[in-house]
């Protein structure tokens, strides 16, 4: 293996700066008396942090030694409380503020969410997790299904109350240059008072891509707000996301990187891919506003003589919109259709000049709901809560053509619309009050609409008990669900594809659990589904459904080991499928992170160690660009092929950076390194990320 390090001496040059710039700012702090701040392993993470906020505590020590008469004004703690809205808007689950090291040099958003996955290889580009426990239950919109860590819902947005505005800046960078990639995110947040606080959140992905036409372009901006009173609250966010990515279709034969001695190519974009003008580019537009009205009075009794006040119920309005905007466009198909050799698609319906499909799909969705707290039910000791929630959905997508084109003209384009309505009623129970034992379970009917008869039946719990000396907690959570495919999954034209199917509901039963002991750092978890017509992608890219029923299960086991300053985090997933053909699974994965762990100068704290990616083979889903969705086939097996890479952690008071070697063993122990069919992982590659925290 040699590797040309020429490429990457550019970056190397940024690297050394940058370096020489933390060991000077670590040699000044060294030299200066340092603010009273708790240092905890792994990122400076307080206990206070751990319940939800995070407290820092920083003192300006060029005033420490001014002598002027009078009082000195006193220093304002920043303190941060976030959370996210559960239970369509009902639950306030408050999390941390993210400060830890550890895992920050994991990049790409598809190996955060699941370590066996199927991806493009270039980072925002579409992919889709290959674990039993993360595969989806139902779509949103089909054609953003697989771009789920890019288009969030809004259980996943983030609120914020601060005592001090906060900033968070973060950048990334990837060698070489004329390939480069690029990550930008920017968060602020400030209160307005200590009861109604505004925000903002910016993300920007840019990649060239490593192989020629891969560029993506990913923006996402959310304006965000809330004001919590006594009696009334109100949550609302506007969001803008849009995806444009070139989609070449993969490589031409994955030949040219199992054996490139046998081609003359200097650099992996000169490799022969599929389309070059082709792309898909998505805009979506959110508004969400969630308002609640606290109910009546109770006081009860906490701890030892405390007494609060809390209402008896909470009256709760959500409003959703939901508007998306998709294009599919190849400037001209005269370039790829050729009498020698087959074209790529098919099937070309509408225009044999280009393709152009265009789509519009709409969501309005209004929830009412009625949630009782524990406390207003003293006899049977459990909340309750009630909802109904309508949703208008309208679809905008082509039509065939009335005047047809020529071979050197385009048609006259038509659309079609359409227009459904649906109605849910619900209701849950919980407890959720109690360090022993908690639970609930919950129902979903739809009584009205195209999904009349679509059901979803969960429950879950969670105790903790006593394991020698240690405590073990256990967690247990299961669901029944007949859901309808969805409208695009059932009926959709465009250039390439046409289908009119009427599926039946999709049954699921889905049942989970875990055990986990925090104090040993291990946890064991499992989850199994039987699924009766099953919905997938055909060998060729069309959507079907099995008649057969699917068994699938899946186990996995993280421990974490140290040894002194050494740390060592692994996750091994193990995954059986009744049939592999229509869920293709990887049997076994796992990923690996081994490392040293040190404190430097009593200031920089750091991590120098190696992350292993592996997955044993399997029929890796391939990828269809006009659709944007994976589709099973059977061509040849991916997989069994280790990703390594080196990577420096490194946090520096509220700065956390990160510089590693991606992909470091490339062609070792073979050229195999492909993600799906004729979807090659990125080459090796150098790459840096600045994360750093703003408390004024």
């Amino acid at each position: 293996m040699v590797v040309d390090f020429s490429i990457y001496l550019p970056c190397m040059r940024s690297l050394l700066i940058l370096i020489s710039y933390i060991l000077v700012s670590v040699f000044t702090l060294n030299a200066q008396i340092m603010p009273d701040r708790e240092y905890v392993p792994g990122g400076g993470r307080t206990p206070a942090q751990q319940e939800g906020h995070t407290d820092d505590h920083h003192h300006d020590h060029d005033h420490d030694h001014d002598h002027s008469s009078g009082p000195r004004p006193q220093a304002v703690e920043h303190k941060i409380t976030n959370w996210f809205l559960k239970d369509l808007g009902t639950v306030k689950d408050t999390v941390p503020i993210d400060t830890l090291s550890q895992g920050f040099q994991i990049h790409n958003p598809a190996n955060r969410a699941a370590i066996a996955n199927v991806q493009l290889g270039n980072i925002g580009a579409p992919w889709q997790p290959a674990m039993v426990s993360k595969m989806p239950l139902y779509s949103r919109f089909l054609f953003a299904d697989n771009l789920r860590s890019f288009f969030t819902e809004p259980e996943e947005w983030r609120y914020y109350n601060t005592r001090t505005p906060y900033t968070n800046l973060y950048y990334q960078y990837a060698a070489p240059k004329r390939r480069s990639e690029e990550v930008v995110g920017v968060l602020f947040t400030q209160n307005v008072n200590k009861r109604w606080n505004v925000g903002f959140d910016y993300q920007l992905i840019s990649s060239i891509g490593r192989y020629e036409a891969q560029q993506v372009e990913n923006r996402h901006f959310r304006f965000f707000s809330s004001y919590n009173g006594q009696r009334y609250q109100v949550h609302g966010s506007y969001v803008y996301n849009k995806t444009d990515q070139l989609e070449n279709a993969g490589i031409e034969d994955d030949d040219y990187v199992l054996n490139p001695q046998r081609y003359d190519y200097d650099e992996k974009e000169n490799i022969p891919i599929r389309f070059y003008d082709a792309s898909n580019r998505i805009d979506n537009h959110q508004i969400y506003v969630n308002q609640a009205l606290n109910i009546g009075n109770i006081t009860v009794s906490r701890r030892e003589g405390e007494r609060v006040e809390l209402p008896v119920g909470t009256a709760i309005h959500t409003f959703h919109l939901d508007r998306n905007r998709r294009k599919h466009r190849i400037e001209n198909l005269r370039n790829y259709l050729s009498p020698n050799e087959p074209f790529f698609y098919d099937n070309i319906y509408i225009d044999t000049t280009k393709t152009r499909d265009y789509l519009y799909y709409t969501s309005i969705k209004n929830t009412f709901q009625l949630r009782f707290n524990e406390e207003a039910n003293p006899l049977l000791q459990f909340g309750l809560r009630a909802f109904i929630t309508n949703e208008v959905e309208q679809f905008t997508f082509p039509a065939m053509p009335e005047v047809e084109g020529t071979f050197t003209t385009s048609p006259e384009y038509l659309s079609e619309e359409e227009q459904l309505t649906s109605t849910l009623i619900g209701g849950q129970i919980f407890k959720n009050l109690g360090e022993s034992f908690r639970w609930n379970a919950g129902m979903r009917l739809y009584f009205q609409g195209y999904r009349t008869g679509d059901t979803e039946i969960t429950g879950a719990m969670n105790s903790h008990f006593r394991l020698a000396n240690d405590t073990a907690g256990i967690y247990a959570d299961g669901g029944l669900y007949l859901v309808s495919p969805g409208f695009f999954e059932s009926r959709y034209t465009s250039n390439h594809f046409i289908w009119d199917e009427r599926f039946d509901q999709v049954k699921t039963l889905r049942l989970g659990g875990a055990v986990k002991i925090p104090t040993r750092k291990f946890e064991l978890s499992a989850e199994t589904r039987l699924i009766n017509d099953y919905f997938y992608w055909d060998q060729n890219a069309m959507p079907t459904q099995s008649g057969s029923f699917l068994r699938a299960i899946e186990f996995r086991l993280f421990k974490h080991f140290n040894l002194g300053n050494f740390h060592n985090h692994n996750t091994i997933l193990y995954q059986l499928t009744s049939n592999s053909e229509l869920m293709p699974l990887p049997e076994w994965s796992l990923y690996s992170s081994l490392y040293y762990q040190n404190t430097l100068f009593d200031v920089l704290f750091v991590q120098l160690g190696f992350d292993l990616r592996y997955n044993t083979r399997w029929y890796s889903p391939a990828y269809m660009p006009a659709t944007g969705q994976f589709y099973a086939q059977r061509q040849r097996k991916t997989g069994d092929y280790p990703y390594v890479d080196l990577f420096l952690n490194m946090q520096l008071k509220r700065a956390r950076i990160f510089i590693k070697m991606d992909h470091i063993n490339q062609g070792y122990p073979s050229n195999d390194y492909f993600h799906t069919l004729n979807y090659p992982a990125n080459p090796r590659a150098i790459r840096f990320g600045l994360s750093w925290n703003f408390y004024d």
